[in-house]
């Protein structure tokens, strides 16, 4: 069974996962949508009552936060558009939250360093939208450090769930 902890390499408490957790967790994170129960406790021969059981613990002690839809925007006839950016004041999470909310953005990313902390992904069609998203973040206390045209973007399945630091250091 899964436990939460503590660890000194953390901001917070950490939920320790066991081989189970690890199984679904790859599992959803390759495919959420065809994620199937009965297919997963095959594979890591327990029941499906267990699977769903351990999928609703890690949904209530937030390790799964949510589940999302990948959208192709370019496909779409969109341009998703990275902005690189660096946060001037320490009023990291309410900048992210206000920022969240300007129809063109779908993701931001606070990153613990100096410089360069803070990444805006937006999405749009034409060079008019990409600067009027330019000038909204420009209306708060940050500087963008970089704009780019995303490509593309893959999910890799993280093998990691559960190894302890000694065993990600081995297969480095």
């Amino acid at each position: 069974m899964t436990t939460p902890s503590k660890s000194e390499h953390t901001w917070g408490s950490v939920y320790e996962t066991d081989a189970i957790d690890a199984g679904i967790l790859s599992d959803l994170l390759l495919n959420a949508r065809d994620h199937s129960s009965p297919d997963t406790a095959a594979q890591l021969d327990v029941t499906p009552g267990t699977i769903r059981n351990r999928i609703d613990k890690l949904e209530s002690n937030g390790v799964i936060k949510g589940y999302e839809t990948r959208i192709d925007y370019q496909r779409l006839g969109f341009l998703p558009v990275l902005f690189v950016c660096t946060i001037l004041s320490d009023e990291y999470e309410s900048i992210s939250q206000e920022i969240g909310q300007l129809p063109a953005v779908t993701r931001t990313r606070i990153i613990h360093s100096g410089s360069h902390n803070f990444h805006v992904v937006a999405i749009a069609n034409c060079q008019n939208q990409l600067a009027a998203i330019r000038n909204n973040l420009v209306g708060f206390d940050i500087e963008i450090e970089s704009v780019s045209l995303i490509h593309s973007e893959e999910t890799f399945q993280f093998s990691g769930f559960g190894s302890t630091e000694e065993d990600t250091l081995d297969k480095s």
